[in-house]
């Protein structure tokens, strides 16, 4: 039976460039695939209280939402997973970034480069869900 996980993703950029984050080897879902800032909603949390946290959580970064977009269903059928996301974009305030345990390298890329990236499933929908790609 396909599950449904409900997730924020915030696409964070700096300066014209967009932060992308690669998983440890560790990830339970999708080791060592890049992905935008993002987690699991906790019960009761905001999305957009829920993208605030998760960016500092995970690179340190303070930021602000730009946009929100819509709620984006990512289908994952090997793991029979439906990833229903809620998108942002966010900027930050620097491009000094402190990972933590979750991921193991970070890039600041174009808009262009995102091609270049094996995202984890459901990163494209979201992008091209607010207008990005």
């Amino acid at each position: 039976m396909i599950q449904s996980l409900f997730v924020v993703c915030g696409l964070v950029t700096h300066n014209g460039k967009i932060l992308v984050l690669k998983k440890s080897e560790d990830d339970y879902n999708y080791p060592e695939r890049w992905s935008f800032v993002g987690g699991f909603v906790k019960e009761f949390e905001p999305g957009e209280d829920t993208i605030i946290r998760e960016i500092e959580e995970e690179t340190g970064l303070q930021a602000r939402i730009v946009q929100k977009g819509p709620v984006v269903v990512g289908k994952d059928e090997k793991k029979e997973i439906d990833w229903v996301t809620l998108p942002f974009i966010c900027e930050a305030d620097t491009d000094k970034v402190k990972l933590d345990h979750e991921n193991t390298a970070y890039c600041w890329i174009t808009k262009e480069e995102v091609k270049n990236y094996p995202f984890v499933p459901g990163i494209i929908e979201s992008l091209k869900s607010i207008g990005f790609l």
